[in-house]
């Protein structure tokens, strides 16, 4: 199955999640990435999996599962990376009316193919971390052929010209991009793109401390905030649209352990994360978990006071 969830993000609400590269193939090595380093880098597009298979996948979920709030094409590596994209997000359109969610890590915004894509997507929301080459070299670790200021260049250009909504986000790592000089330098590049919203974000997810990508304190979003003005917001915990106290029933899942197992594969979530994604209650989520841990399949870390479960092997 090449589709995931709906699952929460912070961002977006409830996200039905569209995987169509392989695991990590990405132009970048950022980090602070939720699914770990990129084993190697690459820009070279393929056309990684059926566009049928994939809608029939959508339409499955969307039969059985709730309603999402955005399709989202991201999952376990760059979108971008996927040459039937233009005519995926087409048929998505076909099958739902809710709104596809492109995630790009921009990098590819002057590639006339991923252009035309990029302009169907409802939300495009690309990614810029850093101000100026060096930053960007030490934060998402780019294949050699990617220069920071083709990058800018292709956000200005395509956010220009997007006829839908466009969210930038921006991670901020402490110690890395989070100086009042870094700021600065990332608000007159921000100052040159069209958006309509700057989701201001920080590391929460593990692999964080072994690769240098700590999250910043709260003092440093609000100045963050301060600097790029009105359109920045704080990204928080995720809040669910509809409360549901009761869950999804067991029986409503072929096997629950399946389901939430994929999700873990994806992103590492905490157990109210998978009850929110998964509409199953706290009892069903705890169950499933431990039943996976002993398994071998699941274990759990620490960051701050949150638990994160994720798999132990990972699309």
């Amino acid at each position: 199955m090449r589709v995931y969830g709906p699952i929460p993000s912070r961002r977006f609400g409830l996200s039905l999640g569209i995987d169509i590269v392989p695991h990590k193939t990405c132009q970048l090595d950022c980090i602070y990435c939720q699914l770990g380093p990129t084993e190697e880098t690459t820009v070279t597009p393929s056309c990684f999996f059926p566009i049928d298979d994939i809608i029939r996948d959508v339409q499955e979920a969307l039969r059985e599962g709730p309603a999402p709030d955005v399709i989202t094409l991201a999952g376990s590596g760059e979108p971008t990376l996927y040459t039937g994209l233009e005519t995926l997000i087409t048929r998505l359109k076909e099958v739902s009316d809710a709104p596809v969610l492109l995630i790009t890590n921009g990098v590819m915004l002057r590639d006339p193919m991923v252009v035309k894509a990029a302009m169907l997507a409802d939300i495009l929301a690309p990614s810029l971390d850093a101000g100026d080459a060096q930053t960007f070299a030490r934060i998402n670790r780019p294949h050699p052929d990617i220069r920071f200021e083709d990058v800018v260049q292709g956000l200005r250009d395509v956010t220009h010209a997007h006829p839908g909504e466009v969210r930038l986000e921006i991670m901020l790592i402490a110690g890395v991009n989070d100086t009042e000089a870094q700021l600065q330098a990332l608000h007159e590049i921000v100052k040159t793109l069209r958006v309509d919203r700057i989701d201001l974000n920080t590391p929460v997810r593990p692999p964080i401390p072994e690769r240098g990508a700590l999250p910043c304190d709260a003092t440093v979003l609000e100045r963050a905030k301060a600097i790029f003005g009105e359109k920045a917001h704080a990204i928080g915990a995720f809040v669910s649209r509809q409360a549901d106290s009761a869950g999804r029933s067991a029986k409503d899942f072929l096997d629950i352990d399946k389901d939430v197992l994929e999700v873990l594969k994806r992103r590492p979530c905490t157990l109210n994360d998978i009850c929110e994604g998964l509409r199953i209650t706290r009892s069903q989520a705890t169950d499933a978990l431990i039943r996976l841990q002993q398994a071998g399949l699941v274990r759990i870390s620490d960051v701050g006071e949150a638990a994160y479960y994720h798999a132990t092997q990972p699309r």
